[in-house]
């Protein structure tokens, strides 16, 4: 009995050893423990950095654009800064996979499940049904600009109504119902209420999520089975209550859309999903099941409002510290639109510094400071350094967004450096918020449309200012696996 004991203990303690050990190809970074790795370094560089987006360029500064580290039981984690070496990861097949972390099974059952955190078939399937059936339902055309302008329409009625003598305290919780209908009413076939209280939790819960987790995984991703001896302290319950939370609301739109089915006709995604499955119920090939289905419109509830949200209240809290800003796409959307002509994208080209002022807020405001990370799907190699088949790569996007030989003044908010010498917005190889190469964002297109249209209605309508005695905000944001706008108190005026 003992000889086994003996034995099993020193066969861990070989194997710790080894996996500390770095090999002579793998890629620079701090040495760590064995067994923890460099837990323990990343906790202390989070302290003093107090955001993951600073944490990770410090390692890039120190180490290199391709910095290895290992965390706890997990494969190595490779975290990979510079445009160069990011363009050269994001556009390679071989790092096309994703993780196969406990956080990524847990949202979806026990199994990665969805578009967004899957690979290979799975994903491939579910994009290309998604793309079709999205664009069969107006996804990028006229119909949702008209979606997307009454979802304006809906927000400015909410600030009037519960502004207070002009006030409006957490600007981002008002947006955040008529951003995710911007994406719901071709998801779910309906238009969102805040009077849904399933809905209301669902929103709470998605933000807690995101502020309480992190692209490089949690402790759980790394020593999963801690959530059986310390639940709390681990960060079990605290996923369990959000994910529980987030699974009432959806679990209540696919009930209703069951009670409503009928074959050949729908009018959103849910809808058509529910009949690709009756399709294909014969194929023993297909991945088209209720419980994908239930992990694909999470994929898009969470896509579809925390971006998109995070970064119109980055904006306003901008122009609001910054008026001299909000005062130029003010008088450009007055000469382009007037003060009652309903701003159209049509015009988008004609609005040089609103599309500068929300590509400056893309770059400065971190909201998704990396991408989702990435697996490597056999053994390859990256500027030189061997990356095995399981590594977690993850493109660190602030490297490229506060690259101070591209940028000059990175830290600085100037939505100047977007407008060319004739006056003309300039696209920039350099932004990149929603990454690159196949796995980039589908809804980007949406997203930054929906970014212009919103800012340019509530700015025909409204002049932003911080409140009587609000104090400066930190427009860093607050830290998570995206990064939110912080939470001040606004005064709203009509114009």
């Amino acid at each position: 009995m003992w000889f086994l004991i003996i034995t099993c203990v020193s066969l861990l303690v070989i194997k710790a050893l080894m996996d500390w050990r770095r090999g002579s190809n793998f890629p620079p970074g701090p040495k760590g423990l064995p067994v923890l790795g460099n837990m323990l370094d990343m906790k202390k560089l989070l302290k003093e950095k107090k955001y993951f987006a600073c944490a990770f360029s410090h390692l890039a500064e120190k180490y290199g654009p391709v910095v290895g580290l290992r965390l706890g039981y997990a494969k190595p984690f490779i975290l990979v800064s510079g445009r160069e070496a990011i363009v050269e990861m994001l556009s390679r097949p071989e790092f096309d996979g994703r993780p196969d972390s406990f956080s990524f099974r847990y949202r979806t059952m026990g199994v990665r499940r969805g578009m967004v955190f899957t690979e290979e078939k799975v994903w491939t399937d579910h994009r290309r049904f998604a793309q079709k059936s999205l664009k069969h339902l107006g996804f990028g055309k006229r119909t949702m600009e008209d979606l997307i302008l009454d979802n304006v329409n809906s927000l400015i009625t909410n600030l009037r109504r519960n502004s207070k003598n002009g006030v409006i305290e957490n600007f981002s919780k008002h947006s955040s119902i008529s951003i995710l209908n911007n994406i719901w009413n071709l998801v779910g076939g309906l238009k969102l209420t805040e009077e849904n209280a399933k809905l209301q939790e669902a929103v709470e819960m998605l933000y807690n999520l995101a502020r309480h987790t992190s692209a490089a995984g949690g402790l759980l991703d790394h020593m999963p089975f801690l959530r059986f001896f310390i639940p709390e302290y681990s960060g079990f319950n605290a996923l369990k209550k959000c994910h529980g939370g987030i699974r009432k609301f959806l679990e209540s739109e696919l009930a209703r859309h069951k009670e409503i089915k009928a074959e050949g006709v729908h009018n959103d995604m849910i809808g058509a999903y529910l009949e690709e499955i009756e399709k294909r119920k014969n194929d023993s090939t297909s991945i088209f099941n209720e419980l994908e289905l239930f992990a694909l419109i999470k994929d898009f509830f969470g896509a579809g409002l925390e971006t998109t949200n995070n970064s119109l209240g980055f904006l306003i809290a901008y122009i609001s510290v910054k008026p001299e800003i909000q005062k130029k796409i003010q008088e450009e959307l007055d000469r382009v639109f007037g003060t009652e002509s309903l701003p159209s994208l049509d015009y988008k080209n004609n609005l040089p510094y609103l599309n500068a002022a929300i590509a400056e807020v893309l770059r400065i405001s971190h909201v998704a400071p990396t991408v989702v990370p990435h697996r490597a799907l056999k053994d390859s190699t990256l500027f030189g350094y061997e990356i095995k088949k399981d590594y977690t790569l993850l493109a660190n996007l602030v490297s490229v967004h506060m690259d101070k030989e591209h940028w000059g003044d990175p830290e600085n908010f100037r939505p100047e450096r977007f407008i060319n010498d004739k006056g003309e917005f300039i696209e920039d190889s350099w932004l990149m918020p929603f990454g690159t190469g196949r796995r980039k964002c589908i809804g980007a297109t949406v997203a930054k449309n929906s970014l212009l249209l919103f800012t340019a209605c509530l700015l025909q309508k409204f002049n932003f200012s911080l409140a009587p005695g609000e104090p400066l905000p930190c427009l860093t944001g607050i830290n998570g696996m995206t990064t939110a706008p912080p939470n001040c108190k606004l005064l709203l005026s009509e114009r």
